[in-house]
């Protein structure tokens, strides 16, 4: 069964991610589990989880391309919500393991240097928006990393990817 063009982009993007469990030479938070959450199963937040959320989309009109069928834009969000809670013993401030946190998920999902905003040939582009903290209990527990990707499918087939 082919997947829509989204749910390939989150693929991409949870390969990704998952490439930072294990890689504390190149990705110093240590992750333990990057997930999609789904309907029947609530997770728990764990300490240095990565939780990617696809959020709303959005049709872009002046990309929109002609021809038979014609090709329709879309603008997806998808949040990148880290956890952290580290020990109350830890000696480093949670400002800076959030700004690590933020900067290893943003260098992991540009890990294709040159072409990572083309997320292996679906989108035709992508953005990164402003990190997002995240408190809970009087004090910061988390980045939310919003993502945005554009990219266009045939009108009929929301399957296909066109240029």
């Amino acid at each position: 069964m082919p997947l829509a063009v989204n749910e390939q982009i989150a693929v991409v993007l949870l390969g990704r991610l998952e490439a930072m469990i294990g890689d504390s030479t190149n990705y110093p938070i240590d992750v333990c589990e990057v997930l999609r959450p789904t309907r029947s199963t609530d997770f728990t937040p764990r300490d240095r989880q990565i939780v990617l959320v696809q959020g709303s989309a959005e049709i872009v009109e002046e990309l929109m391309r002609p021809g038979n069928p014609p090709a329709v834009a879309y603008r997806q969000t998808y949040q990148i919500r880290c956890h952290l809670m580290p020990s109350e013993r830890d000696a480093s401030t949670i400002d800076e393991q959030l700004n690590l946190f933020h900067a290893d998920v943003v260098r992991a999902v540009c890990s294709v240097a040159s072409t990572w905003h083309t997320l292996g040939g679906l989108a035709v582009d992508a953005q990164f928006r402003s990190p997002e903290y995240v408190s809970a209990d009087g004090g910061l527990d988390g980045v939310n990393v919003p993502l945005l990707v554009t990219y266009r499918t045939d009108e009929g087939d929301p399957t296909v990817v066109r240029t």
